[in-house]
């Protein structure tokens, strides 16, 4: 499947070229009437599909993985993908945008489909996470803690899986991973980093960092009192959280389902992280309303209302130079994170660092 020729600010990126758009000043031209010139830059080349197995120890479910492999030299840097929603049996062709952008720019990019648990896995979930015989039902509430224990421990096994994944024409750099996910999918990537979490109301407070990932992405992650993740006087989900850390929300970040999950809840799983430089926030103060939940999944990109697309522009932006930043060490696109490029881009929105 070939990528075709797409406008990105000002330069042009051709499928198959598999260079990279050097910005020689993070902040040349950008702009309030010159967004274009605010953008990272997107590199651009062939890609190609393959769908593989992996067995999660846990429970012996069987995981699809839709790996999306980008056509060139390797060995390329991984970006595990956590879909949103409950569990899905065919949750790997979720959230195409992002899969697409990401393995345009260079990376191997793994969809994990998280699927059903049924009775006898449940109670394997059950055992790992210590939780009361009398709690231990199949997950159906997608902002469940074992929701959240599913998806990390899914993770996981595709974590543990990648020395030996069989990718036809991809050579994985296995020094190079990042986990990244949206809404119940942000929750594996931050408990990969060191996240804590309570499966049900009676279990034990539950981590299991991995050391494999450099760096994750949590956009529209979960908030205290949802997911199993807690803030109280004795600490909090996130104060132990290693980084380097994105995180993407905004006021915008709201859906009907659960109306008092807020952008502003959503934000504390970044403000309770450490402090040590290596965290970054981007949050919409678009009103409620204006885009929504699904902005964060990439899916307004082309919106009709302006501010939301550029807003999407900077999400995309963003995550693209903390990823290059973090899995390639590229001095251009650290630069371009710690210029105002985000925040000029993102329009009404907050740009922090940490």
């Amino acid at each position: 499947m070939k990528v075709n020729c797409v406008l990105v600010g000002l330069a042009v990126v051709l499928a198959g070229c598999g260079g990279r758009n050097e910005n020689p000043r993070a902040d040349a031209g950008c702009a309030a009437g010159s967004l274009d010139a605010c953008e990272y830059p997107v590199r651009g080349g062939e890609l190609t599909k393959q769908t593989v197995m992996v067995t999660d120890a846990v429970t012996g479910r069987v995981l699809p993985v839709l790996a999306r492999k980008p056509v060139g030299a390797g060995p390329a840097p991984v970006v595990v993908w956590s879909h949103g929603g409950g569990l899905n049996d065919e949750g790997q062709l979720l959230s195409p945008e992002w899969g697409d952008t990401l393995v345009t720019h260079g990376f191997v990019v793994l969809s994990i489909g998280h699927v059903e648990v049924n009775t006898a896995t449940a109670q394997a979930l059950c055992v790992e996470g210590m939780v009361p015989a009398a709690e231990c039902v199949p997950p159906a509430d997608e902002d469940s803690g074992l929701i959240a224990l599913v998806k990390a421990r899914d993770v996981i096994a595709v974590l543990e899986a990648l020395p030996t994944l069989q990718l036809t024409g991809a050579e994985l750099d296995l020094a190079r991973v990042a986990v990244m996910g949206w809404s119940a999918g942000a929750r594996g990537p931050l408990v990969t980093h060191g996240t804590r979490f309570l499966p049900t109301a009676s279990a034990p407070i539950y981590s299991a960092p991995h050391p494999r990932p450099v760096a994750v992405v949590a956009l529209s992650p979960m908030g205290p009192g949802y997911g199993g993740f807690y803030d109280g006087p004795s600490g909090s989900s996130w104060d132990q959280v290693r980084g380097p850390v994105f995180v993407g929300t905004g006021d915008n970040d709201t859906k009907p389902t659960k109306p008092d999950l807020t952008g502003a809840t959503r934000r504390i799983s970044w403000e309770r992280q450490p402090a040590d430089g290596k965290r970054w926030l981007l949050y919409s103060k678009l009103p409620d309303g204006t885009g929504g939940h699904g902005t964060y999944n990439l899916s307004d990109l082309r919106s009709s209302d302006a501010r939301v697309a550029r807003f999407s522009r900077a999400l995309r932006s963003g995550v693209l130079a903390f990823l290059d930043a973090e899995l390639r060490g590229d001095a251009a696109a650290r630069a371009w994170l710690e210029s105002g490029n985000a925040r000029t881009l993102a329009g009404d929105a907050d740009w922090e660092h940490k």
